[in-house]
């Protein structure tokens, strides 16, 4: 069973991706986890810290199951390939990018997981599309730079545009696209 300190980190976690970090209090997140006020002021200062301490594992779950999904696969392309065609429900939103655009997250300290995360799912990205470039499996008409943003934007587009107009196959649509660019850029 989890200690009340992950309890309360997972549910801010669920919370923060179903509501975002303005429309969560902290009433809701011990509603929701079944704890009381004094376990969870034992364990964070306030919202905030619980928040980052959320975002922090969050991203380091995500960045966990990047590396899997990537793991074993053969070549840069096959690599991004594995990662973008994940199953997704783009009404449901990213796990983080939910969070991007709440005002409070113009706060340093709660902007930092985001910042990490994004950077480091990017710098993957590039890595491969770079390795793919160098071992002449991939075209050189756009950069892996671009390629890598271009993966990010339409991912992150696509769960904008679905929440917006609720249709769950815009996330799948997208990155079926881009597959289709990347394979269109493939040298082999």
């Amino acid at each position: 069973m989890a200690n009340t300190r992950d309890l309360l980190i997972d549910t801010m976690k669920q919370l923060l991706w179903e509501r975002g970090y303005d429309a969560t209090s902290p009433n809701l997140v011990l509603e929701r986890s079944g704890t009381g006020k004094g376990s969870f002021y034992h364990h964070f200062k306030g919202k905030k810290e619980l928040a980052i301490a959320a975002m922090e594992s969050r991203a380091d779950q995500l960045i966990e199951e990047f590396d899997q999904v990537t793991a074993g696969k053969q070549g840069g392309v096959a690599k991004v390939k594995a990662y973008m065609s994940l199953p997704r429900d783009a009404t449901v939103g990213c796990r983080m990018g939910r969070i991007v655009q709440d005002p409070s997250l113009e706060d340093e300290l709660l902007n930092a997981p985001l910042q990490r995360y994004f950077s480091e799912i990017h710098k993957r990205m590039r890595r491969f599309l770079q390795d793919a470039q160098e071992a002449g499996e991939l075209s050189r008409l756009l950069t892996a730079e671009q390629l890598a943003t271009l993966a990010i934007c339409a991912l992150q587009g696509s769960f904008v545009l679905g929440r917006a107009i609720g249709e769950k196959e815009t996330a799948n649509q997208a990155t079926d696209a881009f597959m289709q660019l990347l394979e269109a850029q493939t040298l082999n």
